[in-house]
């Protein structure tokens, strides 16, 4: 049952959500969004350590290997967001901006992760990427970033491994 659900296919629809789930907390409220960007970072860490784990649960060495490397990335990513959060603290930076910069470290980390764990990721990360572009450039943009992911979602379904 753990491994149906940490399939590659299965986690990008619960990213994809999330994620659209986030876009709408930055239209609604852009100064607490950045709290719902720094747990999803931790959440998708958690994810994909998770699937990494049980992916290789057959070899036990690579599996120890592969979950330090991909908890190392993950924790690099944390780490950026603690410290865009730690500028925020501080007043170096406002709180508005605070959940973008947080949104494009995640962004940054998941595009990156998907590297070398698959399309699923890239998307994710272009995803997050351009929902932040259009939260700084644009009023009217979540519908557009709706129907992105749904086309996204439909083709995870057409291509499901």
């Amino acid at each position: 049952m753990t491994k149906y659900l940490l399939s590659d296919h299965y986690s990008f629809i619960a990213y994809t959500v999330l994620s659209v789930i986030g876009v709408v907390i930055t239209v609604t409220s852009p100064v607490a969004s950045h709290y719902y960007w720094l747990f999803l970072v931790l959440v998708f860490g958690a994810g994909a350590v998770a699937k990494q784990y049980y992916r290789l649960e057959n070899d036990v060495a690579e599996q120890k290997t592969q979950s330090i490397n991909t908890t190392l990335h993950w924790l690099g990513g944390l780490v950026a967001a603690i410290i865009v959060n730690a500028f925020l603290s501080s007043g170096r930076i406002f709180v508005e901006e605070t959940g973008l910069i947080t949104q494009l470290v995640l962004a940054l980390t998941v595009y990156s992760d998907g590297l070398k764990s698959g399309w699923r990721n890239i998307a994710t990360g272009v995803f997050l990427a351009l929902a932040a572009v259009s939260a700084a450039y644009f009023d009217s943009y979540v519908w557009q970033l709706i129907v992105v992911a749904s086309v996204c979602v439909a083709y995870s379904f057409y291509k499901k491994d």
